[in-house]
């Protein structure tokens, strides 16, 4: 097609800029504004700084984070290559149809853990995962791992894994509070303060969040509130230098009252979650480390529904929980290896309305990380999981993933690697038929758990602190994918035939796709701007048609400028998205749209901060003129920090 081949052309010079700046050989500082230095640990379960890690790994640092408009996670996510968020940014919205790499977060295929530990919730219904799980101002950063990563997590990380790292213990006694007040009722409050006794360090955490966002978006045939509390403790003792202990507890409150104002129903529904999450960290005196953690985490539910109308939509209540054991210990070999072993043990109960059942999965995991020399310095991560899960048998996930460094600004990553997903609550383990408007949720206990190989290839260059750039090529294919279509049976065996929705497995289905981001500053430390493009070509080879709600093209940014004298800091981040089929026979589809952000941040002394923050401010439709969206939202910020 002309239009996706000029796309391409375009990728295309990018790469050639790229290369030919490569060949220019100039250095560069390993601690660049671009943040190359920074340590991840998601991509191998070993710190690495950010452009040694061979694992392709995206990092929302501190202060992105406190410089962005963003009122959700999925706000902060929108601007990462292969990450594609279309909803409005407010606290309580879901944004269940957010992918990585054109595949949905809601349905497993990406992985979401807070510090390294499973989540439930936030998601569409009861079986969904959603991003937003905590506030923003409780994160110390985001690590984005893209590929197949059950190679180290297992199930559900098939086409990547988000790592959402809680603020540590500090080295000082901080501590602050921040307001924010803005559209539709949309109000927030956080305090923070810890303190370092050694050898004890502590942080306390707590947040509020109100708006009238609905769960799925604004709906004006109804009011939705929404409200939040979360707490979050973080516990650290150092018995000596090479022994430290930890404890983290998280505490979470969530209501949200639906009324109807077409019909005589109201709707409550309330949320409970906890956490708590021990760890113990030894170092030997031959620099193997061992790591013993474990976590217990408990999701209750209840809803209720009152009024002379009947709800056409089942109300479920009762409990999902993990427990969690996994211990972990790494040893350096010689001088060119860095073998680590691993074993983990988690249970998934739910005892709920629609479904009871225990599952129990045993793993145990080994990778060594080699470094080499071959014309050019090399590095190797090469490991494989076995899982055994109580229902779906035993699955066996390889991957290799390599790092070659042209030199000492150009970095290629390459990996191939095995995936693996247990179907959902709702596709799998429903006991009975689940109303949901005109039509009912059947499950399919015959499912099968789906697999997929996935391939990426790319290169990385930085220009000192002017340029950063990074493009990667990559494909999914996936077997026996889960699709859901509608269907019509007698499900009650009382001769009345009802529409129902339920899954089947397809044969096979692929994603692929380009991911180009680049970073230049214009005028160093004062004005920089950034770019994330995705091109994504997806199919489910069953039909040959292409996955819903998955543009081809999705290019977001940002504009920075700040200005340290004057204490003044302004952010514009744009979003364009291409038209994308929403129903599985490609007859229908969105329009293409644009989406403007803004946020102007004011310091006041040393330690406050005022800031002016504006939301979609050109009123985009998201592609779809004939659905309720709020419009362009405002929200101003005041901030404190000791």
């Amino acid at each position: 097609m002309p239009k996706s081949f000029s796309w391409f052309l375009l990728v295309v010079s990018i790469w050639l800029a790229m290369s030919s700046g490569a060949l220019a050989g100039e250095k560069s500082t390993e601690e660049s504004t671009w943040g190359l230095g920074e340590v991840v640990i998601t991509a191998t379960k070993t710190p690495h700084p950010l452009k040694d890690v061979p694992v392709e790994t995206v990092v929302i640092t501190k202060e992105e984070i406190e410089r962005s408009s963003a009122q959700t996670v999925s706000d902060l996510l929108r601007y990462v290559p292969g990450i594609f968020v279309r909803d409005e940014d407010a606290p309580g919205i879901s944004s269940w149809r957010a992918t990585i790499r054109g595949l949905s977060f809601n349905d497993g295929y990406g992985l979401i853990l807070i510090d390294g530990e499973r989540v439930r919730g936030e998601g569409m219904g009861d079986s969904g995962i959603g991003l937003n799980q905590i506030p923003p101002q409780m994160i110390e950063k985001i690590e984005v791992v893209k590929g197949p990563s059950s190679v180290l997590y297992g199930s559900d990380a098939l086409a990547g894994v988000v790592n959402i790292i809680t603020k540590p213990t500090p080295d000082r006694t901080i501590y602050g509070f921040e307001g924010g007040y803005g559209s539709y009722w949309t109000n927030m409050e956080y305090l923070y303060w810890g303190t370092k006794a050694a050898p004890w360090g502590v942080l306390f955490q707590a947040s509020r969040e109100e708006s009238e966002m609905g769960q799925y978006g604004v709906r004006t045939y109804r009011d939705e509130t929404y409200k939040r509390e979360s707490f979050l403790s973080n516990f650290s003792y150092e018995v000596n230098p090479n022994l430290v202990l930890g404890l983290k507890f998280t505490a979470q409150e969530e209501e949200r009252k639906i009324e109807y104002l077409t019909q005589d129903t109201v709707v409550n529904r309330k949320g409970y979650k906890y956490r708590i999450a021990p760890h113990l960290k030894m170092i030997f005196d031959d620099d193997s480390e061992l790591i013993v953690k474990g976590y217990y985490y408990d999701w209750k539910f209840d809803a209720d529904s009152y009024g002379t109308d009947p709800y056409p939509y089942a109300l479920y209540k009762g409990d999902m929980y993990y427990r969690d054991l996994e211990v972990r210990y790494t040893k350096p070999v010689k001088t060119s290896h860095l073998v680590t072993l691993g074993a983990e043990y988690r249970q998934e109960e739910l005892d709920y309305t629609f479904s009871q059942r225990k599952l129990d999965i045993t793993s145990a995991y080994f990778q060594d990380e080699i470094e080499f020399h071959m014309g050019f310095p090399m590095e190797v991560v090469a490991g494989a999981r076995l899982d055994h899960h109580s229902r779906y048998g035993t699955e066996f996930c390889p991957k290799v993933s390599l790092l070659v460094k042209l030199d000492e600004a150009t970095r290629v990553r390459a990996s191939v690697g095995r995936g693996f997903k247990s179907p959902t609550i709702r596709q799998a383990f429903y006991t009975e038929p689940y109303p949901h408007g005109d039509y009912f949720y059947v499950s399919n206990p015959d499912l099968e758990a789906e697999t997929s190989w996935g391939y990426s290839v790319g290169i990385e260059r930085n220009i000192g602190d002017i340029f950063w750039g990074n493009i990667t090529f990559f494909r999914n294919d996936i077997e026996d994918m889960i699709i859901r279509y509608y269907d019509y049976k007698d499900i009650n065996n009382d001769g009345v035939v009802e529409k129902i929705r339920t899954f089947r497995n397809a044969k096979e289905a692929y994603t692929q796709g380009i991911e180009v981001a680049l970073k230049l500053a214009l005028i160093k430390d004062v004005l920089w701007f950034n770019i994330a493009y995705t091109y994504l070509d997806t199919e489910d080879e069953d039909t040959g048609k292409e996955l819903t709600f998955i543009p081809d093209h999705n290019l977001a940014g940002h504009i920075v400028f700040k200005h340290k004298p004057l204490g003044i800091s302004f952010d514009i981040g744009i979003q364009y998205v291409s038209e994308m089929y929403t129903n599985p026979t490609n007859t229908e589809q969105t329009s293409s749209y644009s989406v403007v952000d803004v946020k102007l941040v004011k310091t006041i002394g040393k330690h406050a901060s005022l800031s002016v923050e504006g939301n979609n401010i050109f009123d985009s439709d998201y592609g779809e003129p004939d659905r309720e969206w709020w419009g362009a939202t405002w929200l101003a910020r005041f901030k404190m920090d000791f």
